[in-house]
């Protein structure tokens, strides 16, 4: 990274990777939030999602029990640091870098796309889903962009 800030990752299961079935695939899910820095509402969705997902609540120690969750809370910290509304350290808007990604432009991007990839060619991972959160400075609500399939029972 330009200013050496951490592009933190957070893995948060209960499913452990050496499985007794190699034939069965751990579900993986990726969640990624601020891309753009001056989305800080999506900050808040994270930290309560992770609290959420981190919680004694039932429905979560069952989710952690089958599911692997990786979430990278801040895609452009040097962005956030800076105080920049929508675009990185070099003045990129990363989501619109994912096609063309290079790893002198866009450090975090080509971070995260390989990750991404080394996850979807893994032989214990099945990545299931990605999202990727964003929120509006002055609007109420969030929105959520993530992959789709042709199969909805997939």
């Amino acid at each position: 990274m330009w200013q050496n800030r951490k592009l933190d990752v957070i893995t948060v299961s209960n499913v452990a990777l050496a499985s007794t079935n190699p034939a069965k695939k751990t579900k993986l899910v990726v969640i990624i939030a601020r891309s753009h820095p001056g989305e800080s509402p999506t900050s808040f969705i994270a930290q309560g999602f992770i609290d959420f997902l981190v919680s004694t609540h039932a429905m979560m120690g069952a989710l952690r029990d089958h599911v692997m969750i990786k979430i990278i809370p801040m895609m452009n910290p040097d962005g956030v640091f800076l105080g920049n509304y929508r675009c990185s350290l070099m003045g990129y808007d990363l989501n619109r870098h994912w096609n063309q990604v290079s790893p002198w432009s866009h450090p975090t991007l080509h971070a995260i796309k390989n990750f991404l990839l080394e996850m979807d060619a893994s032989k214990t991972l099945e990545l299931d889903m990605v999202i990727d959160m964003h929120a509006h400075s002055s609007l109420m609500g969030t929105f959520i962009y993530g992959n789709s399939y042709d199969d909805v029972y997939r």
